[in-house]
């Protein structure tokens, strides 16, 4: 008997959508439309007409104009910021004081044992050799500044973000409500945090403390939310059937089970204060950022790398000592009799390292027990140079020739309606009208706040950088996920770079580069690494091995298993990967402009060195536009 097989359908598909992309008026349409748009593109002016700016600018100055007459007068900032900011500048300088109080001998014994109660001996001889190298090179009392900084911010955070996360986590309709601005929060870079708040409360630690707060609070919320979300409905629905009140459900059975994941989200939180509390230092906050901060300006590579060392020493210390948190297994193993006399115990050595170094009269580290390895590294540095620094000279020059410098030309010199044309298109292909929508807003707000040529620069350090990201992530990646060794070696390098502040990744880059837009470009690539490599790792990794052995069973080749069933049974893993590394380097970016990488990042700074608010918000605005139309488009992608 015969088989009847059905035609198989052709790519453009069948019924109306095939008719309207057959349709002779419809191509010609498109033709035409192509014709206009380039014939506009040709005679109409490029860029963007200074009536397209709104005027935002001005605004923003009147009202610094106001605040800076009225900051000792209105009720505002008598009765409100002001009682704030004395509040936050005052904790500061409490628990430095505090921490003065404590000598650095008392601080050496409170920090060592803590990390081996926690996470046993070897995380605690770490933070004992951190603080040594913090001692000797000379930066323990910006240590105990950043440090003070990071205690006051991560502490407000934890009490506001906790609270929020408990009620998202019983509240659907709040969950709903605060999901959106969560994500906004996490979509916005850094720098954009920062004008607000010097607006509000001026130069110096409370401006840095807050932006810090409102940057590290959301994966407390979010993570608690989740959390409590995330605990058995069965034993909710058991302790409900018992009597508990909501109460008693919360405190016995919710936050119990869900502690592990809240520590998580403390770590975290901790993590975002560390990395804020660095870049802060653009607006007046001491401490390492500042150290680090005053060296890039003086372009003095060994100054820098000092206390970049102590900076990614407090990281991992402080990291590896929260992430153990509530586990266990972690720490020593202490019989539960014996854990309270050796809390007491370690409460009397370290009042007695306290004392002790009070009656000797070491409060600070001693100056005579310092030395400095900004000379040598330096010379280093030199050396480095004069081996490679011609060819570092020629390969920044060729990537600005023939990559950077194009690009930017072509976007900037593009008419502006025609760009945004483009990112509404790309938009609508991506995920429909309303990306389209939102492609097309957030490009012409750039526009609308006057920093369109500024705003377009940006994104073509974004676009090359991601591209260069990419290529080298997914080509580790994918090596990673074919060879066990390989990913075991680079698990812990990647753990270690993704705890660093971004602000520390300047520093090697200007050493091989100089100042200017390729030494940012360089940080913002080896900065998108860890989660991109990574992401590529788990998503070829995590293919169903049903799919891979039905692929081999078939004969293909090591290379056909790679294109045609891991790679696309990883899409989503693999555009996660592009849309994590793209927000990396846009924040990398930004910050890039105090190594001479210009563009939206020089003029935050600018605005804020010269008091020009308006500047500096629509700069910081245009930042944020930037942000959501590069992440909503990469997320839409990997839907």
């Amino acid at each position: 008997m015969a088989t009847t097989t059905a035609p198989a359908r052709t790519a453009t598909g069948s019924g109306p959508v095939r008719s309207w992309v057959t349709s002779p008026w419809a191509q010609a349409g498109v033709v035409l439309s192509v014709l206009l748009l380039g014939y506009a593109a040709a005679h109409l002016p490029a860029g963007v007409p200074q009536w397209l700016d709104v005027g935002l600018g001005d605004f923003w100055n009147r009202i610094y104009d106001w605040i800076v007459n009225n900051r000792n007068s209105s009720p505002l900032f008598l009765y409100g910021f002001n009682y704030v900011s004395v509040g936050l500048g005052s904790a500061v300088v409490l628990i430095n004081q505090a921490l003065t109080l404590l000598t650095w001998p008392g601080v050496i014994v409170l920090g060592t044992l803590t990390a081996w109660r926690a996470a046993g001996k070897r995380v605690a001889l770490f933070v004992l050799a951190s603080f040594a190298v913090v001692g000797f090179t000379g930066l323990w009392s910006e240590t105990l500044t950043t440090l003070s900084l990071i205690i006051t911010s991560v502490l407000l955070a934890l009490v506001i973000g906790i609270p929020l996360g408990i009620i998202a986590g019983r509240s659907d309709r709040f969950h709903a409500a605060i999901r959106p601005v969560l994500d906004f929060m996490q979509i916005m870079p850094a720098f954009a945090y920062l004008m607000p708040m010097l607006l509000l409360f001026g130069i110096g630690n409370p401006a840095a403390a807050v932006a810090t707060t409102v940057y590290a609070a959301p994966p407390a919320v979010r993570i608690t939310a989740l959390a409590i979300r995330g605990v058995d409905q069965g034993v909710v629905e058991a302790t409900t059937s018992l009597g508990s009140t909501p109460r008693q459900l919360l405190t016995k059975v919710q936050l119990p089970l869900a502690k592990r994941t809240i520590l998580l989200g403390v770590n975290q939180t901790i993590m975002l204060a560390m990395s804020m509390v660095v870049i802060a230092s653009v607006i007046g906050a001491g401490g390492l950022g500042d150290a680090i901060y005053q060296a890039l300006n003086k372009v003095n590579v060994g100054e820098a790398f000092s206390a970049g060392i102590a900076i990614v020493l407090m990281a991992i210390a402080l990291d590896r000592v929260t992430n153990a948190g509530g586990d266990e297994n972690r720490g020593p193993d202490i019989p539960e009799s014996l854990r309270k006399p050796v809390l007491g115990l370690g409460v009397l050595v370290t009042a007695a390292a306290a004392v002790l170094g009070r009656l000797a009269g070491q409060l600070q580290w001693p100056a005579s027990w310092e030395f400095s390895i900004a000379g040598p590294v330096n010379a280093v540095n030199d050396g480095l140079q004069n081996l490679i620094g011609e060819f570092t000279e020629k390969l920044a020059s060729l990537m600005l020739t023939w990559l950077l410098d194009p690009l930017t030309a072509l976007l900037t010199g593009s008419p502006w309606w025609l760009l945004v044309l483009v990112a509404a298109a790309i938009g609508w292909v991506v995920d429909g009208w309303r990306m389209s929508l939102t492609g097309g807003l957030t490009i012409l707000a750039c526009g609308l706040l006057g920093a369109w040529e500024a705003s377009m620069d940006t994104l073509a350090q974004v676009l090359i950088a991601g591209v260069v990201t990419v290529i080298i992530g997914f080509l580790v990646g994918i090596l990673a996920s074919r060879s066990d060794r390989l990913a075991a070696g680079l698990r812990p390098l990647l753990d270690a770079m993704q705890t660093l502040p971004p602000f520390v990744y300047l520093i090697p880059a200007v050493a091989l580069f100089g100042v200017g837009r390729i030494p940012a470009l360089a940080a913002a690539v080896i900065y998108a690494l860890p989660p991109v490599i990574r992401l590529v790792n788990d998503g070829i990794r995590g293919c169903s091995p049903a799919a891979m052995e039905a692929a081999a069973s078939q004969g293909s080749s090591r290379w056909q298993m790679l294109t045609k069933v891991q790679l696309p049974l990883a899409k989503s893993s693999l555009l996660l990967a592009v849309n994590q590394g793209i927000m990396m380097i846009l924040a990398m970016v930004v910050i890039g402009a105090l190594v001479g990488a210009g563009a939206l990042g020089y003029n935050v700074v600018f605005g804020m060195a010269q008091n020009l608010l308006g500047l500096g918000l629509n700069a910081g605005l245009a930042i944020v536009c930037l942000g959501l139309f590069l992440d909503r488009l990469t997320q839409s992608a990997a839907k």
